[in-house]
């Protein structure tokens, strides 16, 4: 193969960094309409009276919308409990929208939400989620039973949905055990930190077509609701493609497109959406803040025999984003994959608070359920008095017939099977420990710190289809709206390498919903596992064709075809024809297309060992990341370059999430909605990274692959948390973890 397993760049490298490429933001036409939100100023409340007068007067305002026009309908990814706008029912939180104005310009737009006159009559508002789910807190969703595809409540309360999961006899192995700990962890909001922010244009065209351009990550996914909210029928409703400026997982929604059009169609114009800043940190989907207690029983030679968790998330207002219903519980038996536990209970629950509603963020629920469970593994193997290193090592699992089947990962036990697994993961800690020095002499207030964790790849349905045009050139036709990271470059790879060209006459180009293609849309880290497979297949189908047209046309057979170097060669004769003259002998273009479904179950798991050596200033408490390390075990990796970078940027990010990043809210206001005050990482942050991956041919496909998009970002908390407590002797319980915290502890030694 010339370029599978190697780092190709980018195919769509220059667009981007020379910025020619086009993102929501960059269409526009003529008469196009600005698009904004008058957002609620108070947490919960009902609206008395809306007056929008003066505000329709100002010169350059086209059209208002308000809850009378939209009394209703509620929209959400999988729960539909969010009002368009909220002013026919009532706010739930401070950033609920309210009415929406459409006029000539951002400036108009802006004056003339400060026109609008709101009465409202405040009600109680509850913030915590341990105190909403009480009986006596006020209720946020009083017809929660009448929304599109809910579980139904027998009352009506805030906790609208807990998972129960696991195995075993949870309470016989707790009165077995000869240790056990005990903990509670906390996580706070953050957001997903993404530079585009949500955004939309919607025009209706002259054969009454929705035409849509939107920051969405799953187009198809988000088509049938959309029209269903619109009143529309589905196929006048066509989402076009444009590339998206980062998610990780942030736009699974389609915010603002069915207001957009409503407006549009009563000014019979364009409408364009752009949402400020400070509208994203103070509105929309940030991670889930979290409380999980953990409770873990082992022997005294180290066997974990109970694991019994309960978690509370704080939804916020609106399940809209939230990962819920099928989907399971957000604190789940991630929490205990890489281990052999014979008896395991877990509670998760997800709650209505009068905050900002919490969505998907790489890893939606998992990053605080192993924040937690390799937190507590460390406080275990203290109790012990063993190495953490080596506790891990005593109870890893070692094969797919010792997985207990769960809502995540569905393992095959045939040892026959092509998808059963010899895990890897004493290898993974040996190597992870040599490479970061794990068992070297460490200064004062240096520690090193340990967590695994591994995932499963989602599947579901992709099309590709490749076609072969007259002037050599080759397109590849998709429907996965790639918001980074470069499924299109690895497409562009597997025809290249199928059907013997230069990877430079390969064009990768994406349907638009009118295409009538389904696609499940970017999640789970599916992207790789089945764009490569659809890919590979789609190159079998039109590399039939091209042998059949040249059998046809030379009087060759079929089976003594083979494609070389661009051109199809008679293995009996050597002779030979390029490619793009079949084409031009054939009449048409020629094609080849395939539609997989992996379906919903991952029967594979890709571990991980991450290793953090942090050091701490004994006298201002500032935490210094000094050397990471990470180890993964996966399966083909078609691009070096772009699986290093996956992990290198999720491991950024969550060290962010780890030490500094947290949308602080006081009574339901966000005090932190902008870059200035939410920090990130910088240059100056990140620490040595040893990426070291680990290959192998178990994996989905012909290529066999597996996804990484999720899977490093959950460990980042969990390790550096561990070193840090190894440096001060004190277990970390809390998200982030700030040097004034720190100082704290390190105060509280003395």
């Amino acid at each position: 193969m010339k370029n599978v397993g190697k780092s190709v760049p980018r195919v769509d490298g220059n667009e981007k960094v020379t910025g020619s490429s086009s993102f929501v933001t960059d269409v526009s036409m003529p008469n196009t309409l600005w698009m904004k939100f008058l957002r609620s100023s108070v947490p919960h409340a009902r609206i008395l009276n809306l007056d929008v007068k003066e505000a329709l007067l100002l010169p350059g305002v086209h059209a208002i919308l308000t809850g009378e026009d939209v009394e209703g309908i509620r929209g959400g990814n999988l729960y539909a409990d969010e009002p368009i706008l909220a002013s026919w029912d009532k706010v739930r939180f401070v950033g609920d929208k309210i009415a929406a104005i459409a006029g000539e310009n951002k400036d108009v737009v802006e004056e003339a939400i400060k026109l609008i006159k709101v009465q409202y009559e405040e009600l109680p508002a509850v913030f915590d989620p341990v105190e909403s789910m009480k009986h006596t807190s006020p209720i946020l969703h009083e017809e929660f039973n009448e929304y599109r595809g809910v579980q139904r409540q027998e009352n009506a309360s805030n906790l609208y949905q807990s998972v129960v999961s696991g195995w075993g006899d949870i309470d016989l192995g707790m009165k077995e055990a000869d240790v056990v700990v005990e903990k509670t962890y906390n996580t706070t909001r953050v957001h997903q930190g993404y530079l585009e922010p949500h955004a939309c244009t919607v025009w209706i065209d002259s054969d009454e077509n929705v035409q849509v351009w939107m920051s969405s990550q799953m187009p198809t996914g988000r088509r049938p609701h959309l029209a269903r909210m619109m009143g529309v029928p589905r196929e006048k409703l066509v989402i076009n493609y444009s590339n998206i400026g980062g998610s990780f997982g942030g736009k699974m929604d389609a915010t603002g497109v069915v207001a957009s059009y409503l407006l549009a169609k009563k000014a019979n114009r364009p409408v364009k959406f752009i949402m400020d800043y400070s509208e994203e940190f103070t509105a929309m989907n940030p991670r889930h803040p979290s409380s999980v207690k953990v409770k873990v029983g082992a022997r005294f030679d180290g066997s974990l025999i109970a694991w019994e968790a309960s978690g509370v998330f704080a939804t916020g207002a609106y399940a809209a984003y939230a990962p819920v219903g099928e989907l399971g519980g957000m604190l789940s038996t991630a929490m205990v994959e890489p281990y052999l536990i014979p008896n395991v209970q877990i509670n998760s629950h997800q709650v209505y608070t009068n905050t900002v509603p919490g969505g998907y963020v790489r890893g939606p629920g998992m990053m605080q359920s192993v924040f937690a469970s390799e937190s507590i593994i460390d406080v275990l193997a203290a109790k012990l008095n063993m190495d953490p290193f080596d506790l891990r090592m005593k109870n890893f699992i070692k094969n797919s017939g010792q997985v207990q089947e769960n809502i995540h990962w569905v393992a095959d036990p045939d040892p026959e099977s092509d998808f059963y697994q010899t895990f890897r993961l004493s290898e993974m800690m040996d190597k992870a420990a040599k490479s970061a020095g794990y068992f070297k002499p460490k200064a004062a207030y240096t520690g090193r710190g340990i967590s695994v964790h591994g995932q499963s790849d989602s599947g579901y349905d992709t099309p590709v289809t490749i076609t072969a045009f007259p002037d050599g050139k080759v397109v590849v036709n998709t429907m996965i709206y790639d918001p980074g990271m470069g499924t299109g470059t690895i497409l562009a790879q597997i025809v290249s390498d199928e059907l013997q060209i230069d990877i430079g006459r390969i064009a990768i180009e994406h349907w638009s919903t009118k295409a009538e293609k389904r696609e499940y849309g970017v999640a789970g880290q599916r992207g790789t596992r089945v764009a490569s497979r659809a890919g590979y297949e789609a190159s079998q189908k039109i590399k039939t064709n091209l042998k059949r047209l040249a059998a046809e046309f030379l009087g060759w057979t079929e089976e003594s075809i083979v494609l070389r170097n661009g051109a199809l060669v008679n293995q009996i004769s050597n002779d030979e024809i390029k490619i793009e003259e079949i084409v031009l002998r054939s009449g048409s273009n020629v094609k080849g297309e395939a539609v997989i479904d992996e379906g919903a179950d991952g029967p594979l798991m890709s571990f991980a060992v991450h290793i953090a050596e942090v050091s701490v200033d004994p006298y201002t408490g500032e935490i210094e990341v000094m050397e990471y390390t990470a180890v993964h075990e996966t399966g083909k990796i078609i691009n070096p370059q772009g699986f290093r970078g996956q992990m290198q940027g999720a491991i950024v990010q969550g060290l962010g999430h780890t030490l500094m990043e947290e949308l602080v809210i006081n009574n339901g206001t966000v005090l932190n909605p902008s870059f200035a005050d939410y920090k990130i990482p910088t240059e100056k942050d990140v620490p040595k990274l040893n990426v070291i991956p680990l290959e192998s041919e178990t994996g989905y496909g012909p290529l066999k692959v597996r996804g990484i998009g999720d899977t490093p970002i959950v460990l980042v908390a969990p390790a550096i948390a561990n070193a840090i407590a190894d440096a001060l002797d004190q277990p970390i319980e809390s998200l982030p973890i700030k040097a004034a915290d720190v100082y704290d502890l390190l105060k509280s030694k003395l």
